[in-house]
């Protein structure tokens, strides 16, 4: 897992991505708009550090930011189809680290491991991170 999880740090300092900055896209990642305060009240950032990250996402073509058309002082942010590829390849990183520990797994340890797993794999929110449908 190690070797994946510096590919991953490595991926996020090619896109120069704070670590919340990685947060903010997985966030936005299923979500159709989120208002900069909303997304930095959930991140626990202040609304000005989520608006400079925002900032930089932006100018990075990640996230796309547009006014509230009910109140053009609230900006909402979503997810351009290159910060879903990015989103996507981050999360094909960390689960090739998973998938290599399960395979120094035995039989027996890997059968229990899938018994444990089926509940928790079976939630709505775990079926949307892997990119199945949600319910």
């Amino acid at each position: 897992m190690q070797t994946h999880g510096r590919d991953l740090i490595n991926l996020a300092h090619e896109f120069e991505l704070s670590f919340s900055q990685m947060k903010a896209l997985h966030h936005l990642h299923g979500e159709d708009q989120v208002s900069v305060k909303a997304l930095g009240e959930s991140l626990g950032l202040s609304l000005a550090a989520m608006s400079r990250a925002a900032d930089e996402l932006v100018q990075r073509g990640l996230v796309a930011r547009t006014e509230d058309p009910a109140d053009r002082r609230i900006k909402r942010l979503r997810l351009t189809d290159q910060g879903h590829a990015l989103v996507m390849k981050m999360r094909e990183l960390r689960m090739a680290g998973f998938e290599q520990f399960v395979e120094t797994l035995s039989a027996k340890e890997q059968a229990l491991l899938t018994k444990a797993l089926e509940p928790i794999l079976a939630r709505d929110d775990v079926v949307a991170f892997r990119g199945g449908p949600a319910k």
